[in-house]
């Protein structure tokens, strides 16, 4: 396993340190599914998105049950991002929780899931 994580945040953590709690175990989830939706890389230990999601994820944070993925610019400009979204979706919904946006460096607005995974 890639022992690589991002920064958990949480908006009014200190009174509800129960929110970073769910941010790690979204984490492991995403890497679960990851680990069962992209091929073993071929360098190292772990998947290919295991291993994008470690590299490129920079911060989780919980903002009153939205989930904010901070990314890297290169992330954001791939194809990866869409697998990486359709994952933490499914890892967020296992949380019974609401919407997932992610904010790519250097980007001013947040980019709702719903319009990265839009079809062709």
């Amino acid at each position: 396993m890639i022992p690589a994580e991002p920064d958990y945040t949480a908006y009014n953590a200190v009174e509800e340190p129960w929110r970073i709690v769910r941010l790690i175990r979204t984490d492991g989830r995403v890497r679960e599914l990851l680990r069962i939706l992209t091929s073993e890389s071929p360098v190292g230990e772990g998947s290919e998105g295991e291993r994008i999601w470690a590299a490129h994820v920079i911060r989780l944070h919980d903002e009153r049950g939205r989930l904010e993925a901070h990314c890297s610019a290169a992330l954001g400009a791939s194809g990866w991002l869409a697998v990486i979204g359709l994952a933490l979706a499914r890892a967020w919904d296992g949380e019974d929780e609401r919407e997932v946006v992610f904010l790519v460096e250097d980007e001013p607005i947040p980019w709702p899931l719903d319009q990265i995974l839009m079809e062709p």
